[in-house]
């Protein structure tokens, strides 16, 4: 009578699928229809601004979901082994009940009063009868045991099926996410490579400066926070700005600042708002190399840049500029920054 896990096999494939790196666009959404071609210079660049500043919103909400998906593979990994162990307990407590069955069935072959009147030592038989009902009470707690074992499994298999579900509903909505984010970068894209180059550079100006080669000011700063500052700079001009990436080649802004606080032993969530509560606030004034800025509108935060001292950030600034190192002063506005260590 053991009992075996009744998580569908359908399931687990769903489960492998989730922990495979497996191309997010799989199941994607067909691409909508493009907004009406701009008339004008003026209304093109308006429309580019916008189209950048969708995908913007739209690759926070990813990289939000893309933790939420994180954790939910590790909250099920975490059960598919307690299952495991439950499991094991409900087999023991099974074959337990088995054994003490066999040995009731061996010792009661005739009816206790025949026993007892053919007996030619009743104090024996007494003796035996005696132990033959503690082994009916050993039996009633094993199996008493076995079935709250056996409950207990079901209803953690029953949890595991509902998180397998969730999770494949989490992973189509990142699938969805990803491919409304890229829709809007070609749509951008086409539409800036359609402008006249003075019109191009107006909208590089407006953007900050174009980049530099400045490695910042660090050298006095901690070990590890200079293992996180050289890995950021080591991507820069050789890697591409990807949604939802953090590396080894590719990154968006959230995950160039994982990925770089990796090399120094910290973890970090790969979304911008949530990085934005992560170590202790400080003022803009107060920046030292590594710590992390954000800068938002509307109130929402949208992206993450790390200081690298001398007035320089380093950043995966967008799909069209990749990686880069920006004057901090001629980027945006800070909207906050927090010091991850120190």
């Amino acid at each position: 009578m053991k009992s075996r896990i009744i998580v569908s096999a359908a399931a687990f494939a769903v489960v492998a699928t989730l922990f495979a790196n497996s191309s997010l666009t799989a199941n994607a959404a067909p691409t909508p229809k493009p907004a009406p071609s701009p008339t004008t210079a003026t209304q093109a660049k308006d429309r580019l601004k916008a189209l950048e500043a969708e995908a913007a919103d739209i690759g926070e909400q990813y990289a939000t979901a893309s933790d939420a998906l994180d954790e939910g593979k590790q909250r099920l990994k975490v059960l598919m082994a307690d299952i495991a162990i439950q499991q094991k307990k409900v087999d023991q407590l099974s074959a337990a009940a088995q054994t003490i069955a066999l040995a009731q069935f061996r010792n009661r072959e005739f009816d206790t009063t025949v026993q007892i009147f053919t007996s030619s030592d009743p104090d024996n038989l007494l003796d035996r009868l005696a132990t033959a009902s503690r082994v009916d009470e050993t039996m009633t707690k094993t199996l008493s045991e076995q079935q709250a074992a056996q409950a207990n499994l079901q209803e953690m298999q029953r949890t595991a099926e509902a998180e397998v579900a969730a999770l494949a509903d989490q992973e189509k909505q990142l699938a969805d996410m990803k491919q409304k984010a890229d829709d809007k970068v070609r749509e951008a894209d086409d539409l800036y490579n359609s402008l006249s180059g003075n019109d191009r550079q107006e909208i590089d100006n407006e953007d900050g400066d174009p980049g530099t080669s400045d490695p910042g000011d660090y050298a006095d700063a901690d070990a590890r926070i200079k293992k996180a500052i050289a890995y950021a700079l080591s991507k820069v001009g050789k890697s591409r700005y990807v949604w939802g990436a953090s590396g080894p080649n590719s990154f968006d802004c959230s995950g160039l600042m994982l990925a770089s606080y990796r090399q120094a032993g910290i973890s970090l969530p790969h979304s911008s708002s949530a990085q934005a509560g992560r170590g202790h606030s400080v003022s803009k004034s107060n920046l030292r190399p590594g710590d992390l800025v954000f800068f938002a509108h509307g109130g929402n935060i949208y992206h993450v840049a790390m200081y690298i001292g001398g007035g320089k950030i380093v950043h995966a600034r967008q799909p069209r500029y990749g990686i880069q190192v920006n004057s901090l002063s001629g980027y945006s506005k800070v909207y906050s920054a927090r010091r991850i260590l120190g």
